[in-house]
């Protein structure tokens, strides 16, 4: 065999292979009792992943709040540190909220 020969029938195997694998996963899922249909009780799981998400989302907002206005007291008595502990809260929020989102997409 030349090595364009192989060259064209090692991909093409490959392929072949990994089609029939996942063919083979999904029959025994499908074996299994999977009906691509959620179960009865998804809309419980639904509700709690809900719930947790406003509860991350309320603490999150409190506690930047809370930092702010600590940040804000510091300020009024007079603090020297004060404006470098800001400038570290507002870049770690726009790191949060701009970068990393950014960098995932």
């Amino acid at each position: 065999m030349s090595f364009t020969r192989i060259a064209r029938v090692v991909p093409r195997t490959a392929v072949v292979c990994l089609v029939a694998r996942s063919g083979s996963e999904l029959a025994a899922l499908k074996a299994a009792g999977l009906t691509g249909t959620a179960p009865s009780g998804s809309g419980a799981i639904t509700q709690l992943i809900a719930t947790l998400t406003s509860n991350w989302e309320w603490l999150i907002g409190t506690g930047v709040g809370l930092v702010l206005v600590l940040i804000a007291g510091m300020m009024m008595f007079g603090s020297q540190r004060a404006p470098d502990h800001l400038f570290r809260v507002i870049g770690g929020i726009m790191l949060i909220l701009i970068v990393i989102p950014a960098v995932l997409a």
